[in-house]
Formats: C-alpha cells, sequence, structure tokens
C-alpha cells in the first residue's frame, strides 16, 4: 500500500468527502482518512436499536444541488422522495401549518391562520432575496469581512436592513412582516435550533438569509428548485435515509480513483519549517502528503493534532477560545407502526407521518426553552424536528416497524445540576409527553428508545459540545470570521494545511459547500505552484 498521496483528507463526513470529490476529478491523489468504521459522520446509518437505523440529521434540506450535479451522485444511486405535504407544524389547540409543494396550496394553509400573512410572505423572501443580491456575496467563494460587506450597501435602505437582517434579532425582524404567531414560529425553528441562543437574541435572522444567498449564488432552477420552498422540507429525503447521500459521494470518490479508507484515526498532522508533511495514524503508520484538508472541528484540528513548530502561539489560543456552544439532543423511538398526528385529515394520515414535523409553537416558547439552557438545564418544553424516516425507507426498521428520529434543543453540555447520566432519560421522557400532544397514539407505539446527550455525541462523532455546526452560526462567527480572519479562505497559517468542515464559510448545515469551496482553494494553489 503507498504512503504518498498528493492530498489527505481527514474525516468522511459528507464535507470532507465532497473535497475529495472534486479533487480526485481534477486528477489528484487523494486518500480520505476516517476514524469510524464507515463513511459519513453525522450523514450514515446510526443503528439506535436493534434493527431501527437512522441518521443525526433527518434530512438534506440544504444540500447544495451544485455539488449533486458535479460529483454526478444521482449517477451513483442518489434518489430522493418528495412527500407531500414536506411539512407539518401541530399547534395546542389542533390546528397546524402544513407546507405543501404546490405553492398556492402552502398559501391557503398560510391563510387559515392570516389572510394579511399571505401577501406578507411572499414579500418576506423577496426581500431577503434582494438584500442577499445586493450583498454580491457568494456561497462559493471567500467570503467577505463585515466591514467589506457593509461597504457595498448603496442605499439607506440597504443599511436598514443590514442591521434587521445581519444584526438584528429573529422576533424582531418577523414582528416587522407577520401578524401571525403560528407563522413566526415555523420560520423562526429552523433558524433558532442553529445556536445556544433564542429568537429574541440579536443576530439570530441572519440564519434566514442562507437561502437567498444560495439562491444569488448559482443559477436559479426550475420552478420546483427547492430552495424556493421556504417552510423547508423540500429537498425531499433520500431513499436510504441520509447515509445515501455519503455512499453516494464515496461512489463518485472511487470513481475518479480517489481512495477512502475506514477505521483509520488520525493522530497528529505532521508539519516542518516547509509545511505540511503527512499524518500520523493511531497506529503509528505514517502517510505522507504535502498537502492536509481537515474536515474536523478547526479546533481539534489547529490545537489537538497538528505540530507545527512555526505556530504562533496567539494563533493557537484565539483557535482555542472559539465559540463553540451546542445544545443538541438525538432521540429515536421504535414504534410498532404508524402513529396518527390529531391535525391529519381524514385520508392523510400517513401523508402527514411521512414527512418533517417540528414542535415549537410560538417565539416565547422557544425563548423560554432557550432559558433553561441558558443556566445550564435541559430545556423543560424543548423545540423538537422530528421524522419517521422509514416511510420513506422501510430498510430503516424491521419489516411493520418504524423509527421516529428526533433532534430537540435546548440540551448545554454543561448542566449546573445533576448529570446527563440521570437527565438523559428524564428529557427523553419529557419529549415523548410533548410529542404525544400532537400525536396521542405514539405511546402505544413505543416499543423502545434510545436518546443521545450532547456528551454522546461528542464522545461518539467527536461534535465538540455536542454542536453539529462545529462553531456558532451567527454574525460574529460568519463570513470572513469563519471560523477566523486568519483562516477564513480555507487556508491555515501552516502551508498545505487546509480547512474544509462547517467550522468553515459558509457554515454548517448538509450543503456540501465548505468542502467544495475548501477543495477550489486547494487547486488554485496546485495550479500556482506547477
Amino acid at each position: 500500500m503507498t504512503n504518498k498521496y498528493d492530498v489527505v483528507v481527514i474525516g468522511a463526513g459528507h464535507n470532507g468527502l465532497t473535497c475529495a470529490g472534486y479533487l480526485a476529478r481534477a486528477g489528484l491523489k487523494v486518500l480520505v482518512l476516517e476514524r469510524r468504521d464507515r463513511v459519513g459522520g453525522l450523514c450514515t446509518e446510526y443503528e439506535f436499536m436493534p434493527g431501527f437505523t437512522a441518521s443525526m440529521p433527518n434530512s438534506p434540506g440544504s444540500l447544495e444541488p451544485k455539488v449533486v450535479s458535479d460529483l454526478e451522485l444521482k449517477k451513483f444511486g442518489l434518489e430522493f422522495r418528495s412527500p407531500d405535504p414536506s411539512l407539518v407544524v401541530p399547534f395546542p389547540d389542533g390546528r397546524a401549518m402544513v407546507a405543501w409543494r404546490d405553492p398556492q396550496q402552502t398559501a391557503e394553509e398560510i391563510g387559515k391562520f392570516s389572510v394579511k400573512d399571505v401577501t406578507a410572505y411572499a414579500n418576506f423572501f423577496e426581500y431577503l432575496n434582494d438584500f442577499a443580491r445586493k450583498t454580491g456575496v457568494s456561497l462559493f467563494k471567500p467570503p467577505p469581512t463585515i466591514k467589506e460587506l457593509a461597504q457595498r450597501l448603496e442605499t439607506s435602505e440597504d443599511e436598514q436592513a443590514f442591521s434587521k437582517i445581519i444584526l438584528g434579532s429573529l422576533k424582531d425582524l418577523l414582528d416587522d412582516w407577520f401578524e401571525s404567531e403560528e407563522l413566526k414560529s415555523v420560520i423562526a425553528a429552523i433558524s433558532a435550533t442553529s445556536n445556544l441562543v433564542g429568537p429574541y437574541t440579536p443576530g439570530t435572522a441572519y440564519i434566514l438569509l442562507m437561502r437567498p444567498l444560495s439562491l444569488a449564488s448559482s443559477s436559479i432552477g426550475a420552478g420546483h428548485d427547492p430552495r424556493r420552498q421556504y417552510l423547508r422540507g423540500s429537498t425531499g429525503l433520500p431513499i436510504g435515509g441520509m447515509g445515501a447521500v455519503t455512499r453516494a459521494m464515496q461512489k463518485s470518490i472511487e470513481a475518479s480513483g480517489g481512495t477512502i479508507r475506514v477505521g483509520a484515526g488520525v493522530k497528529q498532522i505532521a508539519a516542518g519549517m516547509t509545511g505540511i508533511e503527512g499524518v500520523e495514524l493511531d497506529n503509528g503508520e505514517f502517510i505522507q502528503a504535502t498537502t492536509v484538508a481537515s474536515n474536523l472541528h478547526p479546533r481539534t484540528t489547529l490545537v489537538d493534532l497538528l505540530s507545527d513548530p512555526l505556530q504562533e502561539p496567539r494563533f493557537k489560543q484565539n483557535v482555542h477560545q472559539l465559540p463553540q456552544r451546542g445544545s443538541v439532543f438525538k432521540l429515536a423511538l421504535a414504534l410498532d407502526g404508524v402513529p396518527t398526528f390529531t391535525a391529519a385529515p381524514t385520508g392523510l394520515e400517513r401523508a402527514y407521518a411521512s414527512c418533517q414535523f417540528r414542535l415549537a409553537p410560538s417565539l416565547d416558547y422557544m425563548e423560554r426553552a432557550y432559558d433553561d439552557a441558558k443556566y445550564g438545564r435541559p430545556s423543560e418544553e424543548p423545540i423538537i424536528l422530528g421524522l419517521i424516516p422509514s416511510l420513506t425507507s422501510p430498510d430503516m426498521a424491521p419489516e411493520g416497524k418504524h423509527i421516529m428520529s428526533c433532534n430537540v434543543w435546548h440540551a448545554p453540555v454543561e448542566l449546573t445540576q445533576g448529570s446527563w447520566e440521570v437527565e438523559r432519560g428524564e428529557m427523553a421522557s419529557r419529549c415523548i409527553e410533548i410529542i404525544s400532544r400532537s400525536i396521542p397514539d405514539l405511546k402505544d407505539r413505543i416499543i423502545d428508545y434510545r436518546a443521545l446527550s450532547p456528551l454522546d455525541l461528542e464522545n461518539e462523532f467527536g461534535l465538540r459540545d455536542g454542536n453539529i455546526m462545529h462553531l456558532e452560526m451567527m454574525p460574529t462567527q460568519m463570513f470572513g470570521l469563519r471560523p477566523l480572519a486568519d483562516c477564513s479562505d480555507y487556508k491555515t497559517p501552516t502551508k498545505g494545511l487546509y480547512l474544509c468542515g462547517s467550522g468553515t464559510w459558509p457554515g454548517g448545515t448538509v450543503s456540501g459547500i465548505p468542502g467544495h469551496n475548501a477543495a477550489q482553494t486547494i487547486l488554485n494553489h496546485v495550479k500556482q505552484s506547477r
């Protein structure tokens, strides 16, 4: 087995695989190293209970169409099913807001809560799209600094939009546009879970800009382009679960001549006076390479693994202090059948059960969930995003059975009282009670469950503080500040070492964009050095 490569990619999560896919297609000799026994990172199957599998993320809602096309993922087996409706959000009064693939149907759903908000909804997202275009920011290029971004604003209206969208809170922005508390909560739920913050926190409105930036960065697809559907759940669900995405990436890499090794944890990234020299594995094996791209957390890469005699102590300290507070809790329920939403009309029970659901009925509810976590307590009434993936991919559960996969916020890593050994079960019980308010027969369907605390996620997947985004997705940690001003262009101060994970621009979610961008930066360097 050869021990010399053009590029070594550390970590076979979706961004690491994306990076490796582009590099292999460009003709470089690429090796991907993965500590676990399979590729995918969070985007792979995880057997929660015997025969019941799911993934940490429930859907690839932000998977970039360009990545799917460039790496020919559909050619390598990636297929989607598109549940209709795509999302159901139940409320305590028994009603629900439902996102359909037909925009007119979704508008009718919004109209049940506020006729005025039907028009406001369309205008709001055009407002975001317009601002995204004016920023000139591309998700596919190294980001501007906040100062550079502000200098691109030409009118007082642009400056006002900057203040509200980049610096403002979700609550203030949504209050400006909508009268329906239900619609506000539907829009806010996906944003409020990206950080250990509440919707009243300044800076939380920023996350709503991500899809508009994606639209502004690449060619607009046809009318069914999922990025146009802002209630999310719109990309569709991969047949075979989230692991189908990374399996297709693996096949794409191998078809282009790349190599992937699992069970190969990296002990050290070695650098000398002229830059990267290679990596040492846990078993003592040394692999030579003058270029390394790390899909791991920036702190893991630059503090824990890197051995560089030229690394500045101040830079290392800055990396060590990066804000990374996570707060996700994972709950999987084994079910003996398909449960029924109270809000599901007769004849649509299975359709409602097949799509994603969110339980976060108001902005105040989300803020209270954050308030608990802010003081080191698991949320008494947490935000819950769930899916029954086995309805789309039956192989994820035994015949006739199903698995409900729930991502739950907020769950601080460090508790002021007690321990996660005790709180894990108590939080799971609270989640089941909350879900049962909207799905009354759920408890009768449960035959087993398993919960993972943020500490479990850190130990199993290397998620520092249980943060699925690596770093906070706030303006203070975005654009030219992600992860630091010194390495916001995917290059680090160590020659030949690059970052390609969620800790880089444009951040977390299953998009593949950080991996794409890091690969382009590496390829540009290769061209310049030849």
